[in-house]
């Protein structure tokens, strides 16, 4: 079995390492830092703002692309790390409640993250054609993104909800294994932030959903990680330290 935790604390790594910079690229879009968006005219119609604003986007889609496809990295090794996670806690009967949140999480992390890019990535790319309806073009267009981007954000709510059980339960059922009651806290944290974005998103038009999710993806699911990599061959009992057979004194 050792020879195969090096791969898992990499996944751990991978995980951690993926989040921190997909949650940095994603805060430095949300607030305008890496392309200044543009000055549109009031009097202009809808379908004139979308095309006026169409640049802006093809400016800042390399940098979405990059931040979403970083977390599908994030994600893909979170689903990798659903059964090494899960077995650690031994005979618990709600290990398979755990490996099935944390795959959950992991895979539905990483369709909706690649639906995101292919269906961002035709709003910036597809050209126009000549015929004269342009603007039925740029509102269908809009719509059926507007469409695609609303069920991912719904996939985005599964991971991240489902990652909030699989992080909450690995704080309850982790315990005696050596990880420090630190790594419990951070645990417990990313769960109750994560759940609470999903809360915010939904009741309040705010930046606080995205801000408590940034510091769930960006802070404490890296530090639950990077402790667990850091302490997981402490958290795995040695075969000699595990209980052998009694033998009979001979006579």
């Amino acid at each position: 079995m050792a020879d195969r935790w090096p791969t898992r604390q990499s996944l751990l790594w991978i995980f951690a390492a993926s989040m921190v910079v997909a949650t940095a690229l994603a805060l430095a879009l949300g607030f305008d830092l890496l392309v200044p968006p543009p000055v549109i005219d009031e009097t202009l119609d809808f379908p004139s703002r979308l095309t006026a604003i169409q640049p802006f986007q093809a400016a800042r889609w390399p940098f979405d692309a990059a931040s979403s496809l970083l977390f599908v990295v994030g994600f893909g090794a979170l689903a990798l790390l659903a059964g090494p996670i899960a077995a650690l806690a031994g005979d618990d009967r709600r290990a398979g409640i755990l490996r099935s949140a944390i795959l959950a999480s992991g895979l539905i992390g990483v369709v909706g993250g690649l639906l995101y890019v292919g269906a961002t990535q035709v709003a910036v790319t597809q050209q126009y054609c000549d015929c004269g309806f342009l603007t039925e073009e740029v509102i269908a267009q809009f719509w059926a993104v507007a469409s695609i981007q609303a069920a991912t954000d719904w996939l985005a709510y599964g991971a991240i909800l489902f990652g909030a059980i699989g992080v909450a339960l690995s704080a309850v059922m982790l315990t005696g294994l050596g990880l420090p009651t630190a790594w419990r806290w951070v645990a417990a944290a990313g769960g109750a932030m994560l759940a609470l974005s999903v809360v915010l998103h939904e009741i309040s038009d705010s930046p606080a959903g995205d801000i408590a999710a940034a510091i769930a993806s960006g802070v404490l699911l890296p530090a639950w990680a990077i402790m667990l990599a850091m302490r997981i061959d402490e958290a795995i009992p040695a075969p000699d330290l595990q209980a052998v057979p009694a033998v009979s004194p001979t006579a």
